[in-house]
C-alpha cells in the first residue's frame, strides 16, 4: 500500500542540516498512525547534501532521494518532489531546521477537519529585519491581489491534498502561491501558528534580488487566477497605468517645449512617453497571443472531445 503521508523538503547545501532533519522528522513520525514517505531534493548542492542524503537512505527504507544536476530553484524542487510522492497528503517544508518537525500533526489535524491545504503562519519569527518586512509587504499585496488572505505565504511548511497540488504547474518563485493558485479548483485553504527556529547553520539563500521575481510572479499569478480564460482583457488592464504615463510624460514634454524649460527635460519627459507607450503596446500584444494560444487551447479540446465522442458511438455501433 502506498504511504499516506509524503514530507517533501527541498535542500541545497545544507549538509551540517540535513541529519538533524530526518532525525526530526523520524521523532514527529511516531505520532502518526499510519506509512509515510521522507522525499529529500537536492536542488544541485556544490557541498556534501547529496552524500549525506545516499547515506541516510541506506538507513531509512522510507527515504528517496532527488538529485538536481544545477540549482533551479525551491520551486523546481517542490515540483520535482510532487512528481515522486505517493501520499495521499503532501508536506512541505524547509531544509535549514527553522521549520519543527513537530508541527506536522497540527497541519495534518486541520486537513483532517476538512481543509484541502493548510499553511504555516511563523508568529515569532527568528529572521532578521531585512527579511521579515518585505515578507510582511508580499503577504498584504498577494492577500489583497488574489483574494486568498493569509499571513505567511513565504513559510514552507504546508500542507496540501495531493489532488490539488499535483495538478498545479509553477515556475520561478511560485511556490509561496501554491494556496492561491489552489484556490481555482476550490480548494478549502486555513493556516496555523507554528514554531519558527533561528538559521543554526549555513547562510539565507535569498537576497533583495528575490523581491523582483516576486513582483513578476504576483503579476503572472494574478493572470493566471483572475484572467485564466480571458487574457486579453488582463493584460490590456495591466497595461492603462503605462498609457496613463505616456500621457502625463507627453503633457510635461509639450510643456517644456512651449514653455522653454531648462534644456534636455523635453527630451527627457518624450523618451519616457515613448518608453511608456512600447510597454502599453508590448502588454496589450502579448494579451493578444495569450488569446490566441487559449483558444486554441480550447479548441484542440473541443476537437478531441467530439473525436472521443464519435470513436464511442462507432464502437457502439460495431458492438451492436
Amino acid at each position: 500500500m502506498p504511504p499516506y503521508l509524503s514530507v517533501i523538503v527541498p535542500l541545497y547545501n545544507e549538509e551540517e542540516s540535513v541529519a538533524g532533519l530526518v532525525d526530526g522528522i523520524r521523532e514527529a513520525g511516531k505520532r502518526f498512525g499510519f506509512d509515510y514517505e521522507i522525499i529529500l531534493v537536492d536542488d544541485g548542492s556544490t557541498d556534501g547534501t547529496w552524500q549525506i542524503i545516499e547515506a541516510l537512505k541506506s538507513r531509512n527504507e522510507n527515504l528517496k532521494g532527488i538529485k538536481f544536476r544545477h540549482n533551479y530553484g525551491q520551486t523546481s524542487a517542490m515540483v520535482a518532489g510532487f512528481e515522486h510522492a505517493s501520499g495521499e497528503i503532501i508536506v512541505t517544508m524547509d531544509g535549514d531546521l527553522q521549520n519543527d518537525p513537530r508541527d506536522i500533526p497540527l497541519l495534518l489535524e486541520k486537513i483532517d477537519e476538512g481543509y484541502d491545504i493548510v499553511s504555516g503562519w511563523r508568529i515569532n519569527r527568528k529572521d532578521h529585519l531585512s527579511r521579515v518586512l518585505p515578507s510582511r509587504i508580499a503577504n498584504y499585496f498577494i492577500s489583497l491581489t488574489t483574494g486568498v488572505r493569509l499571513h505567511d505565504y513565504g513559510c514552507s511548511l504546508k500542507a496540501y491534498r495531493a489532488v490539488c497540488i499535483k495538478s498545479l504547474k509553477a515556475y520561478g518563485e511560485m511556490h509561496r502561491f501554491f494556496p492561491a493558485l489552489g484556490s481555482m479548483t476550490g480548494a478549502r485553504i486555513t493556516e496555523v501558528p507554528v514554531r519558527h527556529h533561528p538559521r543554526r547553520h549555513g547562510v539565507s539563500k535569498y537576497g533583495f534580488d528575490r523581491i523582483f521575481k516576486v513582483l513578476s510572479d504576483i503579476f503572472a499569478v494574478n493572470l493566471i487566477i483572475r484572467f485564466s480564460s480571458s487574457p486579453l482583457i488582463g493584460f490590456i488592464l495591466f497595461a492603462i497605468p503605462f498609457l496613463v504615463l505616456a500621457l502625463c510624460f507627453g503633457a510635461l514634454c509639450v510643456s517644456a517645449i512651449l514653455g522653454n524649460w531648462t534644456s534636455g527635460k523635453a527630451l527627457f519627459f518624450m523618451v519616457s512617453a515613448v518608453l511608456s507607450t512600447m510597454a502599453a503596446v508590448h502588454l496589450v500584444m502579448l494579451g493578444f497571443l495569450a488569446e490566441l494560444v487559449v483558444n486554441a487551447s480550447d479548441l484542440s479540446h473541443t476537437q478531441l472531445s467530439k473525436i472521443s465522442k464519435r470513436a464511442i458511438h462507432v464502437a457502439g455501433a460495431e458492438a451492436k
